[in-house]
C-alpha cells in the first residue's frame, strides 16, 4: 500500500487580516495534508473465498490482498496523519482567533510590607477579581491575574479511592502572572495545567473507555488554543516592556 501524501511546507502566504482582525502568519506555513484508507472484503473470481483488499492511492492504483495486521499498521499511520490535519486546523484557528480589545487595566496600590507604590499592568484577558485593589494595598509576590479556561467542558467522573467518583473539569490550562513580583521573570506569563494524583476513572468497559479517549482528544485540541493565547499574552507582555 502506498504511503500518505503530505505536502513539504513553504513559507506562508496567507493574508495579512481575516475579516479585520489581524493574522499571525508568520507562525503558519503553507502546507497540504491529504490521504487515502480503502479497504474492502470480496470473493477472489477463482476459489469464491473472501479476500481483504487494501489501498491508499485515491485511485486504488495500488489495490491489493493484505493482511489484517497490515491494516492495523496503515491505519496507525492514518491516525498520525489526521492527527497533522487536525493541528493544522487549530494552529489556524488559534492564529486567526480576534484578540482581547482595549487596553489591559492599569493601577496603583501600595505595598503592605513597605508602603511603597506598586504600579501595575493587568494581563491581557485577565479574569482576576484583584481584592488588593479595593483595599489599596497588597504584597508585591501575591498580587496574581489569572485567565481562566473558561471553554472547558471537558468533564469527567473522577474518585479518588473511596468516593463513586465526581464530575471534575480536566486538564484545564490557566494562564497566570505576577504583574508586581520582584522576580521579573514571574510578570511574564505562564501556563498551569489543573492535573491530580491517585483520582482514577473507574471501571469502564471498552465503549466507557472510547468515550473517555474521545473526550481527552477534544480537551488536548482545546489546549492548542491555549496555547496560542499563552503565546499571546507573553507577547503583549514583552511589547509593553520594549
Amino acid at each position: 500500500m502506498a504511503q500518505p501524501s503530505a505536502a513539504a511546507t513553504a513559507p506562508s502566504t496567507l493574508p495579512a487580516s481575516i475579516g479585520g482582525v489581524q493574522v499571525p502568519t508568520a507562525h503558519i506555513a503553507e502546507q497540504s495534508i491529504s490521504t487515502t484508507f480503502h479497504i474492502e472484503v470480496m470473493n477472489d473470481p477463482e476459489t469464491g473465498q473472501p479476500m481483504l483488499i487494501g489501498s491508499s492511492d485515491p485511485h486504488h492504483g495500488d489495490l491489493q490482498v493484505v493482511t489484517a495486521d497490515q491494516i492495523i499498521a496503515k491505519a496507525d499511520e492514518q491516525h498520525r496523519t489526521i492527527a497533522k490535519a487536525v493541528r493544522l486546523a487549530l494552529d489556524y484557528e488559534a492564529a486567526t482567533r480576534q484578540a482581547p480589545t482595549g487596553k489591559p487595566r492599569s493601577w496603583t496600590i501600595a505595598d503592605s510590607q513597605t508602603g511603597m507604590p506598586l504600579n501595575g499592568v493587568c494581563m491581557v484577558g485577565c479574569h482576576g477579581g484583584h481584592l488588593e485593589l479595593g483595599s489599596g494595598r497588597g504584597t508585591a509576590e501575591e498580587v496574581l491575574c489569572t485567565q481562566y479556561d473558561q471553554a472547558n467542558s471537558t468533564e469527567l467522573p473522577i474518585s479518588c479511592g473511596s468516593d463513586d467518583g465526581e464530575d471534575w473539569a480536566t486538564l484545564s490550562v490557566e494562564i497566570k502572572s505576577y504583574p508586581v513580583h520582584p522576580d521579573e521573570e514571574k510578570r511574564i506569563p505562564l501556563a498551569a495545567i489543573e492535573v491530580t494524583e491517585d483520582h482514577y476513572i473507574e471501571d469502564l468497559d471498552p465503549d466507557g473507555l472510547a468515550v473517555v479517549i474521545d473526550k481527552l482528544q477534544q480537551r488536548v485540541n482545546a489546549m492548542h488554543i491555549r496555547h496560542a493565547e499563552l503565546i499571546r499574552a507573553r507577547n503583549e507582555y514583552l511589547g509593553r516592556q520594549a
